[in-house]
């Protein structure tokens, strides 16, 4: 219907933090592959969870640097550069990043992109 099968997988259960759930985001994900789609989950800064959405073949891992909409940048830095060190598939930052240089931090860490809203929108 929508002409395209790239899918951002993002599964939050809780309204509030809009915190992912990482059970049910590798139970679609594993899914959503096997259905034939390209399939990019939001997640935990999760180094486990990371190699896990790249083992049931995962276009990329999207792993939070902070809270969505909590604009305070990389607070899983630590996380992050394991995730990035191990990573087989593109690493994109997302959520949390509320300055371009939050954005220009994920960068120099190795992210291979960095997904702002806030950061740009508010500049």
């Amino acid at each position: 219907a929508l002409g395209t099968n790239w899918v951002k997988l993002e599964i939050h259960p809780d309204p509030k933090y809009l915190m992912p759930d990482p059970i049910e985001t590798l139970a679609a994900a594993e899914q959503l592959v096997r259905d034939g789609f390209i399939v990019l989950p939001y997640c935990h800064a999760d180094p486990v969870l990371c190699k896990r959405l790249e083992e049931v073949g995962c276009a990329a891992v999207m792993p939070l640097g902070a809270p969505i909409g909590s604009n305070k940048g990389i607070a899983s830095h630590d996380f992050l550069e394991i995730i990035i060190d191990q990573a087989n598939v593109p690493v994109v930052v997302d959520a949390g990043i509320g300055a371009p240089s939050h954005a220009a931090r994920a960068m120099e860490m190795g992210a291979d992109a960095v997904l702002v809203n806030t950061a740009i929108a508010a500049a």
